[in-house]
C-alpha cells in the first residue's frame, strides 16, 4: 500500500486538477442563464438559453439584461501565454533533471517526492499536475489582481528552473 500511495496520490492531483478546471463555478452558471435571450427578428422572445456567439448576418439579436458583466474587454497580455508554456517546460525539465540526476546515483531529497521520483510515471504525472495547477491558479488570480498573477507565474517558474539546473548540475558531479 505504501508503495501505490504516492502513485495514487498523483493519478488523483492530476484528474483532480482537469476536472476542476473544466468544470464552471456556480457564479458563471448564474450570470449565464439568465443574462441572455434570444429574440426573433421580430422582437418576440424565441426561447430562454445560453449565450452564444451569433454571427451579424444572421437575423437574430442577442439582448443582455442591464448590469451584467462584460468580459468581451478584457484581453491577456502576451505575455501570460509565454509564461504557462514556461511552466509547462521547466515542469519538464524538473522531471528529466531529476531522472538523470537518479540515473547517475542521486537521491530525491525532498520528502513529498520520494516515493513519486522512484516511478517514472508517477513523477511525470505530479510535474503535470503541478504546470496544470500552477496555470489554473495564476488564471484565479488573474481576474482579481493582474500583477499578481504574473509575478506568482514568473516567480514558480523561476524556482521550478533553479531547481532543475540544481538536479543537472548534481548529476554532472556524479558521472
Amino acid at each position: 500500500m505504501s508503495r501505490a500511495l504516492p502513485r495514487l496520490a498523483a493519478v488523483a492531483l492530476t484528474f483532480g486538477s482537469l476536472v476542476h478546471a473544466s468544470v464552471r463555478p456556480a457564479s458563471a452558471q448564474e450570470l449565464l442563464a439568465p443574462v441572455s435571450l434570444l429574440t426573433a427578428a421580430n422582437g418576440t422572445a424565441a426561447t430562454k438559453a445560453p449565450l452564444f456567439p451569433v454571427a451579424h448576418s444572421e437575423a437574430v439579436a442577442v439582448t443582455a439584461t442591464p448590469g451584467a458583466p462584460d468580459f468581451s474587454r478584457i484581453r491577456r497580455p502576451s505575455v501570460l501565454p509565454a509564461l504557462y508554456a514556461a511552466t509547462a517546460v521547466t515542469q519538464a525539465l524538473d522531471a528529466h533533471s531529476t531522472f538523470s540526476a537518479l540515473r547517475h546515483g542521486a537521491r530525491e531529497a525532498n520528502p513529498l517526492m520520494q516515493g513519486a521520483a522512484s516511478h517514472g510515471g508517477a513523477l511525470l504525472a505530479v510535474k503535470a499536475g503541478a504546470a496544470i495547477g500552477s496555470v489554473f491558479m495564476a488564471e484565479k488570480m488573474w481576474r482579481r489582481n493582474r500583477a499578481g498573477a504574473i509575478a506568482a507565474i514568473v516567480a514558480m517558474n523561476v524556482v521550478t528552473a533553479a531547481i532543475a539546473a540544481h538536479n543537472y548540475s548534481v548529476a554532472a558531479r556524479l558521472r
